[in-house]
């Protein structure tokens, strides 16, 4: 009977601690409390940030700064991402292959990777009736003797003496559809199946596969993006640093 007393408590304590390992377990994914201060690494010098000054003395709202969900952000509770997870100082080889971490779920991916792309809906019988012959698509015998697969020559990225299927493609269909290229990204589905993004669990494509400019003028890196937010809220208030001679205001030496 005395061991069995014993076993008990052991059993009744086993039991806590596996309580609080599960909610603490369940809780470490949620939100933390608002910080009262944020401490910024920068090569031009650390950067302390006064967060629950600017949020709570100033009056100022969470979605006014975090942009990162459809509905505003009211509370540290409703989720607000950290900046760095879509706004790097680099667009490298590192951040390309980490950032999907800095996410709670998939679900953040279509913000930036909008759309994908299955096969592309062609008719080739019915564009041998509109051709005058196979050379107004494929190249001339002088290049390929006999008409094959575009990919057999085209990788997916351009080089020196090949085009990328993509623009090669876009090239010679556009020689006779120029009324839907000129209507530019709109008239994409007009011959590219979309994928149902809600349901993808893909690979997602570059962003320069379907728009001309730069990653980082799609979305701007870490630097340009605080620089843009802080001080152009400061100039509109007309108070605190935004000018060009102010940097010593917000950085501390390094």
């Amino acid at each position: 009977m005395r061991s069995k007393s014993k076993i008990f408590p052991v059993i009744a304590a086993t039991i806590v601690l596996l309580a609080v390992a599960i909610v603490g377990y369940v809780r470490s994914g949620q939100s933390q409390p608002m910080p009262v201060r944020i401490l910024f690494q920068n090569n031009g010098g650390k950067v302390i940030f006064s967060h629950l000054v600017h949020h709570r003395d100033y009056g100022i709202e969470c979605s006014r700064c975090h942009h990162d969900r459809a509905q505003p952000i009211v509370s540290p509770e409703d989720g607000a991402l950290a900046c760095g997870s879509c706004h790097p100082n680099t667009f490298d080889k590192n951040f390309v292959d980490s950032h999907v971490d800095s996410f709670p779920n998939e679900s953040y991916c279509v913000r930036c990777h909008h759309v994908e792309y299955d096969k592309i809906n062609f008719d080739h019988e019915a564009h041998t009736e509109y051709a005058s012959d196979c050379s107004d698509c494929h190249h001339g015998k002088e290049i390929e003797p006999e008409p094959q697969k575009c990919t057999n020559c085209h990788a997916e990225k351009s080089t020196d003496k090949l085009l990328s299927m993509r623009e090669a493609g876009h090239q010679s269909c556009g020689q006779c559809h120029e009324d839907m290229f000129d209507k530019g990204l709109s008239s994409c589905k007009s011959c590219h199946i979309q994928k149902d993004m809600t349901d993808y669990d893909g690979d997602f494509s570059a962003c320069n596969q379907c728009h001309e400019a730069e990653t980082r003028e799609l979305v701007l890196p870490r630097m340009n993006a605080f620089h843009d937010q802080c001080m152009s809220c400061h100039e509109e208030m007309g108070a605190g640093p935004y000018g060009p001679d102010h940097c010593n205001q917000c950085h501390i030496s390094r």
